[in-house]
């Protein structure tokens, strides 16, 4: 029986006629490209260091400054914080596995909503959390913390609503790893009566789907540039163009080695005339399944 994957099974987003701003590292440092998933890694590497070091010295003070609290931040206008708090971050293995995510998967969105697009929505995981509970503090006159950021496990989940199918580790699809990894964080929060944590959590969940299922339909300026760079016209229609003196190609001979590279060396390692071959194999198939 043929395991060949159908059209239907190909969760790849139109590629063929992307910017190179939405693919192409930022800089080279020696053979290791730089994007700006690896930027935002790099800077909570070094606050990872600075906090260890600050917490070896004593300077547990000098940490309070930069952790967020509704109090300090609605009544001493220390509104800093509700930036900083997600890098207040001791060594901690787990937190080396968010970073791990970031890197991975990030790069796949990154290349998908472009650089800039990427940015916004990574700061707008970062700022939603600190939104919401100083407009409920505002409603309640209760004091919140927010001592843990879900922007990197936000970044998985936009991948996951990205690439749903992909197989992760064990041939597990990724929209699996990301339901059960949301119900584990929820159940660990509703146990420990955390509802603080809990609504910052289901709602940065819902803004990583929503921003990349349907952040395009959405009038907000913000959410509408989270449209793939170059399909912010609209989705371009897929058209296969047949050249009568060619002899016909099997779409599965081109998919099946690239869908191999993907599967071992993630999407960013195809090459530009790679994922040009990847779509029009793409678009081939859908024009047969029409027939």
């Amino acid at each position: 029986m043929s395991t060949r994957p159908n059209a239907a099974s190909l969760a790849f987003p139109v590629i063929t006629h992307r910017s190179s701003e939405n693919y192409d590292p930022i800089t080279w440092v020696g053979r290791v490209p730089v994007y700006a998933t690896t930027i935002i890694v790099a800077l909570y590497v070094l606050s990872m260091i600075g906090v260890a070091v600050a917490l070896a010295s004593g300077a547990d003070g000098l940490l309070e400054k930069f952790r967020f609290n509704t109090e300090d931040a609605l009544r001493h206008g220390e509104i800093w914080r509700c930036f900083t708090y997600a890098f207040v971050n001791p060594p901690d293995p787990w937190f080396i596995i968010s970073l791990v995510m970031v890197y991975i998967f990030g790069r796949d969105v990154e290349q998908y909503l472009g650089r800039k697009g990427f940015v916004r929505l990574y700061l707008g995981f970062l700022l939603l959390g600190p939104s919401l509970l100083l407009a409920t503090a505002l409603v309640t006159g209760q004091i919140f913390t927010l001592s843990h950021g879900w922007a990197n496990f936000a970044v998985f989940l936009a991948f996951a609503a990205l690439y749903p199918g992909a197989q992760l580790l064990f041939q597990i699809p990724a929209k699996v790893f990301a339901w059960v990894l949301l119900g584990l964080s929820s159940l660990q929060l509703l146990a420990g009566r955390d509802w603080p944590q809990m609504l910052v959590l289901l709602a940065t969940a819902f803004l990583a789907y929503y921003a990349i299922r349907h952040g395009s339909a959405m009038k907000l300026e913000f959410m509408s540039r989270l449209r793939p760079a170059a399909g912010r016209a609209g989705r371009p229609r897929l058209r296969v163009v047949k050249d009568p003196d060619s002899e016909p190609v099997d779409p599965h001979r081109i998919i099946d080695p690239l869908l191999e590279k993907i599967s071992r060396d993630g999407l960013a390692s195809l090459t530009r005339r790679e994922r040009e071959q990847l779509e029009r194999a793409r678009a081939l198939l859908l024009e047969r399944e029409r027939r």
